[in-house]
Order: C-alpha cells, then sequence, then structure tokens
C-alpha cells in the first residue's frame, strides 16, 4: 500500500514532473549524458529516503519489504505493477529512462473527446449495466 500511497507517488510524479524535461533522451545503445546519471542518482535517492522513512516509521525490515514486494508481483493483482516498476527504476538505470520518458511524454498528452473522461456517462453505463443484468 505504501508503494501506491499519494506521499510515495506525488514524490515521484513531482520529481519527474521538476527533472524528466531536463533529460536527454537518446537511444540507449548510445553514449549517456553524465547530465542524465546524475538525475538518475537523485531518483534513487528519493526513492531510498521514502523508503527508509516508511520502513522506520512501521518498524519493519528491509527483508519484511522485499518479502512483501515479492509477495505482491505473484498476487493476482494488478495494482503493485507501478509500484513495483518506480521502485525498479530506482535501481536500474534503462527503467528510469522509460519511466521518466513515459512521464515526460504525459505532459505533453492531450485528451479528445474520446479519451477524457465522462462521469456522468460512467455513471449512466453503469445504471444500464444493473438494469441489464436484473
Amino acid at each position: 500500500d505504501f508503494f501506491c500511497s499519494p506521499k510515495f507517488t506525488c514524490a515521484i510524479g513531482d520529481f519527474m514532473g521538476e527533472r524528466a524535461d531536463t533529460l536527454d533522451f537518446v537511444p540507449l545503445t548510445e553514449e549517456q549524458p553524465l547530465g542524465n546519471f546524475e538525475i538518475f542518482k537523485q531518483y534513487t535517492e528519493l526513492v531510498e529516503r521514502q523508503l527508509e522513512e516508511f520502513i522506520r516509521s512501521e518498524g519493519l525490515t528491509v527483508k519484511d519489504v522485499c518479502d512483501a514486494c515479492m509477495a505482491a508481483q505473484s498476487s493476482e493483482s494488478h495494482m503493485h505493477l507501478a509500484a513495483i516498476d518506480y521502485l525498479v527504476a530506482s535501481t536500474e538505470y534503462e527503467s528510469f529512462m522509460q519511466l521518466a520518458y513515459d512521464h515526460a511524454c504525459m505532459k505533453f498528452y492531450e485528451p479528445d473527446e474520446q479519451t477524457a473522461w465522462d462521469p456522468e456517462g460512467e455513471a449512466l453505463e453503469a445504471a444500464q449495466g444493473s438494469a441489464q443484468a436484473v
């Protein structure tokens, strides 16, 4: 739950919002800019601080967290996937760059009428589905 919590995800989102634009996205097969690696190290430090604070506040061990992550990966719930990606991105440069690229792309994403959220339409669809089930 911690990895999906607003405290953790907002810290990641804020970090990416501030730094993703400063990364130089070049193919990973090419030489990587030193500035990218510096930002990767800052991201790693952010995740480590968040994780250490959580472990300390909950009275857990690193093994407890690792065991919970492994259990989450093998569970049928898919809520863990993004959270695990955030953690993996703090240990693998390539995963970090993919996460940062995804964040940078989302900044320019503009929903249209097919992708925009329509809470009233969603409620209507749910009501129609319930009526059909009866």
